[in-house]
């Protein structure tokens, strides 16, 4: 079974924007985090374009210790007490990165999918892709990278990157390699783009 990440992302009520802290102290209460089998990590954060819109970022060891949880009586009362935290149904991505804990541990963390145009081929896609990830290496303020095709939607895939700052990705890839890159991914593949600043949430 291989590691998965889930990331949710959604609209958030008011009062878990006056005082996110309280409310995710009692959803650890009630789920007791520590004993759900298979859950490693949790990032918790907002996105800096608009900040009622929150990511939770959660590391398995496989996509059925999460498909099994959400069978449990703890997953039906987190469920119950979550409704007062979420302003939208939120959206759950799985994707099979590597190597994150630096991404989601940087000053700032880029989610990015690019999602493929009509009739376009992955094989049009997964090389640019590969040459982004090799031409981001040595990037000034980056924190690395990871891409994963999104379960379920083969048609998609996901990168996370690190970066010091929002800036210091507008910096990197406004000119250069990096943006004809990013050029030639557009032609093939629609690009949706945010970013987010996470904590760590320790279990």
């Amino acid at each position: 079974m291989a590691p998965v990440t889930q990331i949710m992302y959604f609209k958030t009520s008011s009062s878990y924007l006056q005082d996110p802290a309280r409310l995710i102290s009692e959803l650890a209460t009630t789920s007791s985090v520590d004993k759900i089998e298979g859950f490693s990590k949790a990032y918790l954060g907002f996105e800096t374009e608009d900040p009622s819109n929150a990511f939770w970022v959660f590391e398995w060891t496989s996509k059925s210790a999460h498909d099994t949880y959400h069978q449990t009586d703890t997953f039906k009362a987190t469920q119950s007490a979550s409704r007062q935290v979420f302003a939208s149904r939120p959206t759950h991505t799985f994707a099979g990165f590597s190597n994150t804990s630096q991404i989601f541990s940087a000053p700032v963390t880029e989610f990015v999918t690019f999602t493929l145009k009509e009739g376009v081929s992955m094989n049009a896609l997964e090389p640019l892709v590969q040459q982004l990830q090799a031409k981001l290496q040595g990037t000034p303020k980056f924190y690395g990278s990871s891409w994963a095709p999104v379960v379920d939607k083969p048609n998609v895939v996901h990168g996370v990157l690190g970066w010091e700052s929002v800036q210091a990705h507008w910096d990197a890839v406004s000119s250069g390699p990096l943006k004809e890159i990013i050029d030639k991914v557009k032609k093939v593949a629609d690009l949706w783009l945010v970013h987010a600043v996470l904590t760590r949430y320790n279990v």
